[in-house]
Formats: structure tokens, C-alpha cells, sequence
């Protein structure tokens, strides 16, 4: 708890000295909910009211060809308050449209991880791709090359090295992400994701707290990931589909694969209605080394209402199903209603 308002009283302090020197840009995100659950094999119901993430966006630039990004987080789990530390990462643009990157940074095997801040109010749900929860390496630490815009399609790159942070040390890892931007709105890509993992006894680092059970393989494995995006938000129309596929190998085990995907459907209404559909599935070879069994699929509908572009509000109820023969099946089947205030402070 002392670490914790110590770096929130650090945090303050400095920014307020940065945006002193005019350098710095300083932003506010946060979000509110209240959840629902009726879980159909027991016949309960919980409620609960919960405070979502309260973090700080801070951008600014060092010179003519340096910048810096950092975003750091507060929130409450457990009966007390954790600080969280997701960006810090400088920047050299050292021609045209192309960089170099290095620190902590989003990894970008697609496109959530690589558009989206921890903030709620840029999501299209009230909650990430149930990927993230299994699959996904949402941060890492290293150095990226990265292009933008490129030629006519608007060519963009991003090759990276470093290591994961998926809870069990630091593990090399190497990808390489690509996509297009053929028309305004639209972006299509793909990323290939490597990385040896020398001790396999904890979770993938993520974000949802599902509170799965991980596989009971302790040792060192080779772990591949492959991405598919597709991005199209119109005026009216909005569609984001994430497609992943894992594989992950050890000499004496083999090799086990699995696969999810996440699609949202958006509708805009007069540009601040927005009724959507999800459909969110995830499913694991029963001696999958990573993660271990998995077979989980969510689908719900929603409501968006954009008050202003700086608070929103989003209803959504959804439908959890699980595997019966999941070994740890705690949590049944379920439904659940969410509603989320999600807010920016500029």
C-alpha cells in the first residue's frame, strides 16, 4: 500500500513540473460499472458495483525528433489500491514516416492492443477480446522499428524485439506486424509472434482476471502466435473482427494449437445511438501446453451513448458458456448485465 501512494504522489508531482516546462500533455480516463451476473446451474445472482481503471495518458516531446509516451494506471482490487505501469516508451522518428521505439509498449499482434489505450470509453464493448485473457502478450519490453503510411495502401510495419511479460520472467520474444489502410476508416492486418518461454508455470499476462486455470506444464516451450485484423469504422457502420491462432511446442510433448475470435457489429444512430452485437470465442487442444483446456464462447448485444466525445455510457448483456469438462469449473454458465460510465478528462 506505501509503494502505491508513494508512485501515485510521484506521478502527480512530476507532471505537474512537466506540464509547467509546456512540453508535456497530460490526460485523464476512467470508468465506472455495475454488474449483473445470473449464473443459470446454481440459480444465483451477484451485484456488484465496481470502479474500473483511473489512469493517465502522458505524451510530449523531447526535441525535434524524440517524443515520449507513458500511461499509468490506479485501480482498486482486493481492498486496496494498485498502481499499474503499462507504457513508458521514447520515441525517434529519424526520417520520413519511419521510427524507432524503445521501453515498455503495447505489443501490436493486432489491432486492439495496438490502437486502444487501457481506457474504456475508446472501447467498442465494455470489456476486451476474450483473448486477452489467454492468448494475447499485452505488453512488452524492447526496441521496434516502425513505418507508417506508406505508399498508396498506407503500408504500415512494426518488427520488434525484446522480452515478454507474461509473468514467469523475462522470455526473448520477435514479431512482426503488417497492415493497409486502403480507404479512410478501413485498416487490414496480420503479425506473426514468437517467443521461448523457459518456464511455463504461471498464467499468460491479462487483463480480464477470469481467474482460469493454467496448464500443468512446468517446462520450457516454443510459443508462436499468429493475428488477423479487420477494421472497418464508417460513419454509420462499424466492424471489428480479431482472429488469432496459437501453437505452442516442447521436444518431449509436441505440439497443440488453439484458436479465437472476436467480432463486434456497430450501427451508429445519429452519432451518438450505437446498438451493437458481439460474438467472442475461444477454444484449446485438450494438451495445449500455454494455457492449458479451453473452451469459452460469449455473445451479447449492447447500446452505446455518446453524451459528448469525452463520456459515454454502454448496456450491454451478454452470454458466458464454458467447457463441462473444465477442470476448474467454479464459474457456470452465466449471464450478465453490465453497465459502464466511461469518461475522458482533457
Amino acid at each position: 500500500m506505501k509503494f502505491n501512494y508513494l508512485f501515485l504522489l510521484t506521478l502527480i508531482y512530476s507532471s505537474t513540473g512537466l506540464l509547467a516546462q509546456g512540453n508535456f500533455n497530460v490526460k485523464g480516463f476512467g470508468s465506472m460499472e455495475h454488474n449483473l451476473e445470473y449464473h443459470q446451474d446454481v440459480e444465483e445472482f451477484d451485484l456488484a458495483w465496481q470502479l474500473g481503471e483511473q489512469s493517465l495518458f502522458v505524451t510530449g516531446d523531447m526535441g525535434n525528433k524524440f517524443s515520449f509516451l507513458g500511461e499509468f494506471s490506479l485501480d482498486y482490487r482486493g481492498g486496496d489500491i494498485h498502481a499499474n505501469l503499462h507504457r513508458a516508451r521514447i520515441k525517434c522518428n529519424y526520417v520520413g514516416n519511419h521510427s524507432l521505439i524503445i521501453g515498455q509498449m503495447h505489443t501490436p499482434v493486432n489491432y486492439w492492443n495496438d490502437v486502444y489505450y487501457h481506457a474504456r470509453i475508446f472501447f467498442p464493448t465494455t470489456d476486451r477480446p476474450l483473448a486477452f485473457s489467454y492468448f494475447i502478450p499485452v505488453h512488452s519490453i524492447g526496441i521496434r522499428a516502425q513505418g507508417q503510411n506508406l505508399g498508396k495502401l498506407n503500408f504500415g510495419y512494426d518488427i520488434q524485439t525484446g522480452n515478454s511479460l507474461t509473468g514467469d520472467g523475462n522470455n526473448p520474444a520477435v514479431l512482426g506486424a503488417f497492415h493497409i489502410k486502403p480507404v479512410d476508416g478501413m485498416r487490414i492486418g496480420a503479425s506473426y509472434y514468437y517467443s521461448y518461454i523457459s518456464q511455463n508455470n504461471t498464467m499468460q499476462h491479462m487483463h480480464q482476471g477470469s481467474g482460469m486455470m493454467g496448464s500443468m506444464y512446468a517446462g520450457s516451450l516454443d510459443y508462436q502466435l499468429i493475428n488477423f485484423s479487420f477494421a472497418r469504422f464508417e460513419t454509420k457502420l462499424e466492424i471489428l473482427n480479431e482472429f488469432s491462432m496459437v501453437s505452442s511446442r516442447s521436444d518431449t510433448l509436441g505440439v497443440a494449437e488453439g484458436y479465437g475470435n472476436y467480432l463486434y457489429i456497430g450501427y451508429n444512430i445519429k452519432e451518438k445511438y450505437t446498438p451493437y452485437i458481439l460474438l467472442d470465442m475461444l477454444k484449446n487442444e485438450n494438451n495445449e501446453l500455454r494455457n492449458g483446456l479451453v473452451n469459452q464462447l460469449k455473445y451479447g448485444v449492447g447500446y452505446k451513448h455518446q453524451f459528448n466525445p469525452l463520456i459515454n455510457l454502454k448496456c450491454q448483456i451478454e452470454r458466458y458458456t464454458f467447457n463441462p469438462n473444465w477442470a476448474n469449473n467454479s464459474t457456470s454458465n452465466y449471464y450478465e448485465f453490465i453497465l459502464q460510465l466511461s469518461y475522458a478528462i482533457y
